[in-house]
């Protein structure tokens, strides 16, 4: 077809849509291919998505028409590249995170791609100081799908445990089979577990090289003895070092220096490429020194290498010894701004005369040369702009040729087999945007997003057993329920049955306890801290505890007891909490003025009953009776913590403090203390030393009648009437713990016994 339609078109199209991708023109608007529209974040996502529809209509035609293909492996990935290196969110498909993350995060020389990718989404769903926009939307879909598509797959099992006892050259180590998952998972498994030690050993390095390669001796990734090889192989592929401690290394005057030096440069196959780009390759792995010595012993190498696998124009390696150098001038002249008078092509040309062995070079190459450097500076240094860093020109030519000499290609059939790695890198910066967006929107359809995506999380970390993601899971959620907040009764359920978002935490909590408790460790106290909370506003039966108890016989009176007292209705419980409102100085005085004044309670108004009554629900969603009924079959660390947290929470309630309210606490954690034990008889070994000490103390510190002493007492005879007939072996145990009904002070004993 003839312009204007046709491919002349479409590349012009492209460039368009290329040039909204520019991150660094954008902000900064200079540039040949800076776009006058102002920089919008949902620009880039819409040239995206064109790009992306263009790509899968007519992919397979861009290969018949190079100058569609040229611009797609040119510009569109250097500039998606650039995107990546931004703060704006690149959303993959969730199907490609594996593959990202074993040909990239489990690669020693490449950075951790999977890695940076969940943090940049992370931070990128944070709608700080700002109000939710569909970026952030967009950040956390990517993170929640990815997380869905984990929690959705099947059981792939836990990696094996890992250890190097023995020296084996890591940069060696292959996989035998590239297509057989059986072959490449354990390889990448071993190779993320290799990377994670070098980059361990770079952070010593960075501190004291000398320190870093002991450490990496230690952990068998060195040879004891250090050789050249070996060193030069840990600076060429482990990222993460400092680029200037590398070139300082390579540049010393020291005779193993110069040997690693050397072996350094004959890691890079030079071969096919012009000596400029030869030279970007060589300075993207170090900064070159600032010393003249050093930049000769450096180039040195480098010449010599080079010359052994490009001999076709150069005479010998002092030739390209000499060229390097005219190239590292050339470069400070025509890039340096403090240089006023620029070296021209004829200057250039007539500095390198008879360099090549006495002759001169071809003029059509030192143009070529001249060029190259002029149009893309050779950066010594990382560069960044707009506090991202810079996809350079230099670096993208050096990135270019990496790509052609990489390893194969993993293709992940069975992703599920890398999950687990890969949920360790995901979940925190997952909980922590989850988090973030929770506490910042009120939308029910984004806070049920959220829940969804809390729940996945936590269904991921049961499977691997991963205790501690669920506990901060726990706590992350119990800081959203407003049950922890120090209001009064009347003011909490008011708070709690208004807040959708709360009743929604709250019962996303309880249902992570009920389902994964077996995985829950420390985070029971911040379940038992709501239960308190809830028990406290009187949204908790009376009875939990009494029906958390798995009792064979149950007492006949206390049955009937249970079904006579009939809970009362919604509005005399709020009248009790509005009549005792006040209780200070000005309150009794007022109530002493008017006591003859037979006033009736104050009844509750009407938005009062709504929030009791959405309270009553959220609670009973919650099913909080379910967790200590089924007691027996939480895993025994699970179990001990949890018998851990109510002991402690008891204990801190009736310490120091005599108050009503906590007496009522510290009741109620021993009646659920005790039910615990009574449903965990067959372990009560796991249990026993705890509730002993814990009813010793109360028994021993009573003074005076009280509920407290009276449950401890009768508690403690129940365990003891239900465990003598079937633990023969805890027999001396129990009879001893009887002899505290003996050591009760006998004004408390006179009322009991």
């Amino acid at each position: 077809m003839k312009e204007p339609y046709g491919v002349p078109c479409m590349v012009e199209i492209f460039h368009f849509l290329c040039s909204l991708l520019n991150i660094i023109e954008q902000h900064s608007g200079i540039g040949p291919r800076s776009n006058p529209i102002a920089y919008d974040e949902d620009v880039p996502l819409f040239a995206l998505g064109l790009i992306n529809s263009a790509i899968e209509l007519g992919g397979a035609s861009f290969a018949h028409h190079p100058k569609l293909l040229a611009l797609i492996q040119d510009e569109l990935f250097r500039h998606l590249m650039q995107f990546g290196l931004s703060m704006s969110p690149l959303i993959l498909s969730t199907t490609f995170m594996a593959e990202i993350y074993v040909n990239f995060d489990c690669d020693i020389s490449c950075n951790n791609v999977f890695e940076e990718l969940a943090n940049l989404l992370s931070k990128s769903a944070f709608p700080v100081n700002s109000p939710l926009s569909a970026m952030h939307i967009l950040a956390l879909d990517g993170l929640i799908a990815m997380i869905q598509g984990m929690a959705e797959r099947t059981f792939g099992g836990l990696p094996a445990s890992l250890s190097l006892e023995d020296y084996q050259p890591f940069w060696m180590v292959k996989c035998n089979n590239y297509d057989d998952p059986s072959q490449w998972v354990p390889f990448a498994h071993k190779m993320k577990f290799i990377k994670r030690k070098l980059i361990i050993g770079a952070d010593h390095f960075n501190r004291a090289p000398m320190k870093g390669l002991e450490f990496l001796q230690g952990m068998h990734l060195l040879p004891n003895k250090l050789d050249s090889q070996s060193v030069a192989c840990f600076l060429r592929y482990t990222t993460g070092l400092d680029k200037n401690l590398v070139g300082e290394f390579l540049g010393n005057h020291e005779e193993f220096c110069i040997e690693v030096l050397h072996e350094f440069a004959r890691t890079f196959d030079f071969s096919n490429m012009n000596l400029d780009t030869a030279l970007r390759v060589l300075l993207e792995s170090f900064k070159l020194p600032g010393e003249s010595q050093k930049i000769q012993r450096v180039l040195e190498a480098f010449a010599e290498r080079y010359y052994e696998q490009s001999p076709h124009i150069l005479a010998n390696k002092d030739a390209a010894l000499l060229l390097s150098y005219s190239l590292i001038l050339l470069n400070t002249d025509q890039h340096n701004a403090q240089v006023k008078k620029k070296m021209t092509e004829e200057d250039f040309i007539r500095n390198n005369r008879h360099i090549n062995g006495g002759n001169d070079l071809p003029r059509e190459y030192l143009c070529e040369l001249y060029h190259s450097i002029c149009m893309n500076e050779i950066c010594m240094t990382p560069e960044t702009g707009a506090g991202f860093p810079v996809m350079t020109s230099s670096h993208w030519i050096g990135l270019k040729h990496k790509s052609k000499q990489s390893a194969p290609f993993f293709v992940c059939d069975s992703r599920e087999n890398l999950d687990y790695d890969m949920f360790r890198i995901l979940s925190s910066p997952t909980i922590a945007a989850l988090s973030v967006v929770y506490n910042h929107v009120e939308q029910e359809d984004v806070l049920q997003t959220c829940i969804d995506g809390f729940l996945a999380v936590a269904k991921i970390a049961a499977r691997y057993n991963l205790d501690d993601v669920l506990d901060d899971l726990v706590v992350s959620l119990c800081k959203f329920t407003t049950l922890l907040l120090p209001l009064s009764v009347e003011e909490s359920i008011l708070a709690f049955g208004d807040d959708t978002k709360a009743r929604m935490a709250t019962v996303a909590a309880f249902t992570i306890a009920n389902k994964y408790g077996d995985y829950i460790r420390s985070g029971w106290k911040n379940i038992l801290d709501c239960i308190l909370s809830l028990h406290r506003l009187g949204l908790v039966p009376t009875h939990l505890a009494s029906d958390a108890t798995d009792e064979l016989d149950p007492a006949p009176e206390l049955e009937r007891g249970r079904a006579a007292a009939a809970p009362p209705p919604v509005s005399h419980k709020l009248s009790l909490i509005t009549s005792q409102r006040s209780s200070s100085l000005m309150g009794r005085f007022s109530q002493f003025l008017y006591l003859d004044a037979d006033e009736p309670a104050p009844q509750p108004t009407e938005e009062q009953l709504l929030a009791h009554q959405r309270s009553l629900q959220a609670v009973q969603n919650c099913h909080i009776d379910k967790k200590f009924t089924e007691s027996k079959f939480l895993q025994a660390e699970s179990l001990s913590q949890l018998a851990r947290a109510l002991i402690l929470a008891a204990g801190q309630s009736y310490k120091g403090n005599n108050s009503v309210e906590n007496e009522d606490i510290a009741v109620f954690c021993l009646e659920l203390l005790i039910a615990v034990t009574l449903n965990n008889r067959d372990r009560i070994m796991l249990l026993w030393q705890g509730i002993y000490e814990h009813i010793a103390k109360v028994v021993q510190s009573a003074v005076m009648p009280c509920t407290l002493v009276e449950k401890a007492v009768f508690g403690l005879l129940r365990i003891c009437q239900r465990l003598l007939p079937y633990k023969k072996n805890l027999t001396d145990e129990l009879l001893k713990s009887l002899q505290l009904v003996l050591k009760l002070d006998a004004r408390v004993a006179d009322a009991y016994c």
